[in-house]
């Protein structure tokens, strides 16, 4: 009896668990659009000044896809000023980038 009570309680939490993940596998996505200020390759980040003037940080991996800069994510060390667009989720008070696109120069 006691073996069937703990693999019930045990059934029930995998259960509650396997049921949260979902929930947590979906993040929401965000974009922000501005002007590119630095990139610092050694902690993995970028910051961007948006149209209202306020600068955004943003954490990137290599699951990161970057469109419009020679060798990616590199590639936008050398393009400060640049207009870029990045869409990111958050996590914890992380903004971590998972696309980053450098508009063309007009």
């Amino acid at each position: 009896m006691l073996t069937a009570r703990r693999m019930f309680i045990a059934l029930a939490a995998v259960a509650l668990i396997a049921g949260a993940m979902p929930a947590f596998a979906q993040q929401e996505a965000s974009t922000a659009q501005g002007q590119l200020v630095r990139v610092d390759t050694r902690a993995n980040t970028i910051e961007i000044k948006t149209a209202s003037g306020t600068e955004m940080q943003f954490k990137y991996t290599d699951q990161t896809r970057v469109s419009g800069a020679s060798e990616g994510v590199s590639g936008l060390a050398t393009m400060a000023g640049a207009e870029v667009t990045v869409q990111y989720t958050k996590q914890g008070t992380d903004n971590i980038a998972t696309a980053i696109a450098v508009s063309p120069k007009k």
